[in-house]
């Protein structure tokens, strides 16, 4: 880390909560504002980049089922042309900024999940998924979904080898005009004995049907995902980036973030927004799918995702926020995960801790570690893991403190 910022090290955690109270997870600001005509007529336009195989000219920032329905008719109007999860609106939810528009000028994605159980107990249904798709576009009235993607992904890659579940599905709906066309959503699976995203994400390039993929991407990330991002781009494959912004809303909650921000190198800059810009500046990445839950987030998003370029200052408050995730905010990487005698889910559950935290979404965090198998309370205090981890976390005490908050 640049030396500049060695003078943060004797903050407390609590004096850097705040390090980005704007930007694209900054929950904690409260207030949508009103959507006015001025506002959406200054909105810059987002750029747009071909998905992959799917050919689809998508927005760099794709927008989600779950935002707030105040801030969709600004996306709209900056140009966000592509609605993850789009399953969750029925004919009478669908926002009217999207359904106003031609059908053919935006794209809408249906997500499917394994059956009898969560994505690692669950199992791949042919039948169900296309009965639920077929279901879907029945309730929404959208006539077809322009992708179906299967979320959460193989376990491993023997299992995208063998189980054709899904891809059959896809290509009876296809064949109906229900669909047309099909992508992934990838977690890792080495708590299960299973692959890596990255691993897994790789091999569908050159062996299935699949035409993209989404998966966890943030700063600081390790390199294998930067080499996936390459190859797909050479390989015409399509990549989402989700769960970029770590650390952020933790970071947004500190009384100390406007006096720190002040400091000239922060100048112009919050880690926030410097992290869309660097999502962005990266030419082999199709887009990214970011939380936002109110008006002046997705401003911030739209300028920042506009403007790309990183500044001096941008990578100034991105080594901030680096320093402030350091020892405590999980990469989501599953290193530690392979070294682990118990196999306990530890990236599922700090990923969980995410959810409570930075997208203060308590309870669905509380849901989300109900259904684990092990919890934190599995962990042993061997320490295997904690050589695996880059970013310096004491895992076994972490483990206990998401339990505390999560259990």
């Amino acid at each position: 880390m640049n030396k500049n910022h060695h003078d943060t090290n004797g903050l407390s955690r609590r004096d850097f909560i705040k390090v980005s109270a704007t930007g694209a997870t900054a929950l904690a600001l409260t207030g949508m504002g009103a959507l006015n005509a001025t506002a959406a007529e200054s909105t810059p336009q987002l750029p747009r980049r071909r998905y992959g195989r799917t050919g689809l000219q998508i927005s760099a920032l794709v927008g989600a089922s779950d935002w707030n329905p105040e801030v969709i008719p600004l996306a709209v109007k900056a140009g966000v042309n592509y609605w993850h999860k789009a399953q969750k609106w029925t004919a009478e939810t669908m926002p009217d900024a999207i359904k106003s528009q031609p059908r053919e000028s935006y794209y809408l994605e249906v997500v499917v999940d394994r059956v009898g159980g969560d994505n690692k107990r669950g199992h791949i249904d042919e039948e169900q998924h296309y009965q639920f798709v077929k279901q879907a576009v029945a309730k929404s009235d959208v006539g077809y979904y322009d992708v179906f993607k299967f979320h959460f992904g193989y376990h491993s890659i023997e299992e995208a080898k063998t189980n054709l579940g899904v891809i059959n599905a896809f290509e009876r709906l296809k064949k109906e005009g229900l669909v047309k066309h099909l992508c992934i959503s990838q977690h890792h699976y080495k708590d299960i004995n299973g692959d890596m995203a990255f691993d897994i994400v790789a091999y569908l390039m050159d062996h299935s049907p699949f035409e993209a993929a989404q998966f966890f991407h943030t700063y600081g990330d390790e390199k294998q995902i930067a080499d996936v991002i390459a190859l797909a781009k050479q390989k015409d494959f399509g990549t989402i980036a989700m769960k970029t912004m770590r650390g952020l809303g933790r970071a947004g909650a500190d009384d100390k973030f406007q006096a720190l921000l002040a400091e000239p190198r922060y100048k112009g800059s919050t880690p926030g927004t410097a992290m869309v810009k660097w999502i962005m500046s990266n030419p082999n990445l199709t887009a990214a799918v970011i939380a936002t839950k109110n008006f002046d987030q997705l401003q911030e998003n739209l300028a920042a995702a506009h403007a790309a370029t990183l500044s001096m200052n941008d990578r100034h408050s991105l080594d901030l926020l680096a320093a402030f995730n350091k020892g405590q905010t999980c990469l989501l990487c599953s290193a530690c995960v392979t070294r682990c005698p118990e196999e306990i889910a530890i990236a599922d559950i700090l990923r969980y801790e995410r959810y409570a935290l930075d997208y203060h979404e308590l309870s669905r965090a509380r849901a989300e570690y109900k259904t684990l198998t092990k919890n934190g309370t599995a962990c042993i205090a061997c320490g295997d893991c904690m050589p695996a981890c880059k970013e310096d976390i004491n895992i076994i005490a972490k483990l206990k403190q998401v339990h505390n908050l999560l259990g």
